[in-house]
């Protein structure tokens, strides 16, 4: 009956930190009172409407939450689990500040005291695009040198290029996803050109619009590939009717596909490279996106980001790696992007039968663990970037009927070779 951080994994540390001292001031905590619960294996999953959260329990923490709702004290809370479990009064007092400040950093406590506010929808990276764009100048119409169409999840960008240096950077990075006859554009992207001169030495800037409204500059070419990418893809993720929108990899067996969630550093790029490598199909190396109604899998090509820390990692996968353009993105990191081959690329959506959390620890001995879904649940959500519509019981109820009958694992490695093989050991079998 142990509570742990896989239990309730807490996404935002930070606003729990105040919980421990409220406990220690004796205020009371009240679960959000509108809390739902569902079933998952002999564990569950505790859902909050009102603050779009969904956390995976095991067995201790909802049955804490649950007293709560009945109005459990905190102290007998502990004292509940040192008479039915056998612990020490301090761990179990431990125990119950642990779950609560889980809960609080998951915005699932309210209308009493204690409560953890959230942080603001907005996130400092919007607010920041949105203080650049407000600075650039009015669209003003120009003549292209060259135009191209792009095409990604069904939808058609025509990009108006000022400068044909821009579609050198640009194809660099999407320039696989052009579509083999021109079609009536979905979008339009605008690329203005401006010459500039720094230390004697000639630059390209260039101002992004995306239909008519400013998104986003490049001082330098550099910084265009990058950009445009987002632009590109952001609005094609936005006009498809997806679920979920998940920070994974994915790869595919053929019959079923492979999801790797995990934030940025974790080896994730490099294990979905090598997975490809090995005769896995690609689907994308950093966007998860959930099909709504069939929670099936959307083939998302981009191409394979890497960092220039990864240059000789990846370079046994793509020989040419270091014959590729370099590009600076707006974290100031040095990267390429590789292509995907058109035989590696999966075209059709496909349902998800294992999920593995990578991370590259260097030095480690490479293992594979599973997890419990609650546990793998929790952890699934801390790498979605987006939702498409709002979360209520009914779409949460497919959501857990869908993690419910897929297989979940950590996957620590230290060797692409071995993770490869634990992979390929464990899917074969399903």
């Amino acid at each position: 009956m142990a509570v742990n951080e896989e239990s309730l994994s807490c996404a935002m540390p930070d606003e729990a930190q105040p919980v421990r001292a409220e406990l220690q001031a004796g205020n009371t905590f009240l679960p959000s009172s509108d809390l739902a619960f569902f079933p998952l294996d002999d564990e569950m999953v505790v859902f909050s409407e009102k603050a779009q959260r969904l956390v995976g329990l095991n067995s201790t923490a909802a049955l804490l939450l649950r007293k709560l709702q009945e109005g459990a004290s905190i102290p007998a809370l502990a004292d509940m689990l040192t008479r039915e479990a056998g612990v020490a009064p301090d761990v179990a007092k431990s125990w119950v500040a642990s779950t609560l400040e889980g809960l609080a950093a998951h915005r699932l406590l309210g209308d009493g005291g204690g409560l953890v506010s959230g942080p603001s929808l907005t996130s400092a990276k919007e607010e920041i695009l949105a203080r650049r764009r407000a600075k650039m100048p009015p669209y003003r119409a120009f003549e292209p040198q060259v135009v191209a169409h792009y095409r990604l999840l069904g939808t058609c960008a025509l990009i108006r290029f000022g400068h044909e240096n821009q579609m050198r950077m640009v194809d660099a990075v999407i320039g696989h996803l052009k579509a083999d006859e021109p079609a009536d554009p979905n979008f339009v992207i605008d690329l203005s050109a401006t010459g500039w001169t720094e230390n004697g030495e000639r630059h390209l800037s260039t101002d992004i619009y995306c239909d008519g409204q400013p998104e986003a500059q490049a001082m330098k070419l550099s910084r265009l590939g990058p950009l445009v990418k987002a632009a590109f893809w952001g609005k094609a993720v936005n006009a498809y009717d997806f679920l979920l929108n998940l920070h994974a990899g994915v790869v595919s067996t053929g019959q079923s596909c492979i999801l790797l969630p995990a934030p940025s550093g974790s080896g994730k790029s490099s294990l979905t490279a090598a997975l490809v490598h090995a005769g896995f199909s690609y689907f994308s190396d950093e966007v998860g996106l959930i099909e709504r109604g069939t929670l099936h899998i959307v083939p998302v090509p981009l191409a394979v980001c890497v960092k220039s820390t990864g240059f000789e990692v990846m370079s046994r996968y793509y020989p040419a790696i270091a014959t590729l353009p370099a590009h600076k993105r707006e974290d100031g990191k040095a990267v390429v992007y590789v292509p995907p081959q058109p035989g590696q690329i999966r075209r059709d959506p496909g349902f998800v039968s294992h999920i593995f959390f990578p991370q590259y620890a260097a030095g480690a001995a490479t293992k594979l663990e599973p997890l419990s879904r609650p546990v793998a649940f929790t952890r699934l959500m801390d790498q979605c970037v987006a939702l498409r519509c709002r979360l209520d019981s009914d779409n949460v109820r497919e959501i857990v009927r869908w993690i419910s009958k897929i297989d979940c694992y950590s996957l620590t490695f230290s060797s692409l070779d071995e993770a490869v093989a634990l992979v390929r050991t464990i899917t074969s079998k399903k």
